[in-house]
């Protein structure tokens, strides 16, 4: 761990940076698209994580049909975010050789494609160094917001005992499912508690992965257009001073200008790959976050009296802003370097 958070320095190897935190992310659900063979953790979280969906929308749809809003709300809120990690686990999945291409040609047109220039790889180390900097946020952000849902019981029974250790305390699950009564009971209960607590660790990494693989993207063609803008203005600052080139010059800077051409059609390429994997994700993402902060916002506005439950929601508001931020901030900075 003290290895990775070296990376939120700029003091590191440039390689070190690129998809340093998606590939942590992806790798501890074994997601990471390289490799041959699918981890067999891959599909295990991926039925753990469908499992908690399920029963958590359950759970949600009847404290509806109760007119129980308050704990409607509070249980459809985390259940919408992993029903799109679910989504995105699957088209994870479907894209793995593609994801994998997009990853391999990145590295060829950051690190082989001949950005030697000084000011080219200055404009790659900062980016890459703000591109692991902005994704750790969202996944510390989710961590904490996890970590809050799944003490938030534990710490109630702990208030309770402390005023009277001699009532009864209540057992609550950290987020609200549809389990069978038998493991809800001892000595069932330590092991169901734990089941529903690590859902909501598989939905934080899978977002965390998922989520910055985009933004790296993005960061990284962002580099690659820079770095374009860099050489072509290299390239015509020997001439600055000339009003007529000769045949020789002129040959010389066409043939430059070519190659600048068809690297600059090859990452017009590659965006127009990547975008086609990523269009339903985006799109499932905003919808899900929009109705996420409106869950949370409302949650908030009923629990107001409640410090650890406002605490909790605000948690919640932040993580889902700082999920956005990472595909608002990524679209902004490719479209500003076109």
């Amino acid at each position: 761990m003290w290895s990775f958070h070296r990376l939120l320095r700029r003091d590191q190897p440039l390689r070190s940076y690129f998809f340093a935190v998606p590939r942590l992310s992806l790798d501890v659900m074994g997601y990471w698209p390289m490799g041959d063979d699918l981890p067999v953790r891959a599909i295990v979280h991926f039925v753990i994580l469908s499992i908690g969906v399920i029963t958590e929308l359950h759970a949600g749809f009847m404290f509806l049909q109760n007119a129980q809003i308050t704990l409607a709300l509070e249980t459809l809120c985390p259940a919408g975010t992993s029903a799109v990690t679910l989504l995105k686990m699957l088209l994870m999945l479907r894209y793995r050789r593609d994801l994998t291409n997009v990853w391999r040609q990145l590295q060829r047109m950051l690190f082989e494609a001949g950005l030697n220039r000084p000011e080219q790889k200055a404009i790659i180390h900062d980016n890459s160094v703000l591109a692991a900097r902005i994704n750790f946020w969202p996944l510390s952000a989710g961590f904490f917001t996890c970590t809050t849902y799944n003490l938030k019981p534990l710490l109630i029974a702990f208030i309770l005992y402390l005023q009277d250790p001699d009532q009864e305390l209540p057992w609550n699950t950290p987020f609200n499912m549809t389990m069978p009564k038998v493991l809800l009971a001892a000595p069932f209960f330590p092991l169901t508690y734990a089941f529903i607590a690590y859902t909501g660790y598989v939905t934080i990494f899978m977002f965390g992965g998922c989520d910055g693989f985009y933004f790296e993207f993005c960061v990284h063609i962002s580099s690659l257009f820079q770095s374009l803008q860099e050489e072509t203005r290299a390239i015509f600052r020997p001439f600055e001073e000339y009003l007529k080139l000769t045949p020789a010059q002129c040959a010389r800077l066409e043939l430059q200008l070519r190659g600048l051409i068809i690297r600059q059609n090859s990452v017009f390429e590659l965006i127009s790959f990547f975008r086609k994997r990523y269009t339903v994700i985006t799109l499932a993402h905003f919808v899900s976050a929009a109705l996420v902060i409106g869950f949370s916002i409302c949650n908030l506005l009923t629990v107001g009296n409640n410090g650890l439950g406002a605490l909790l929601y605000v948690a919640y508001t932040v993580a889902a802003l700082s999920q956005l931020l990472v595909y608002c901030y990524g679209g902004t900075l490719v479209a500003e370097k076109l």
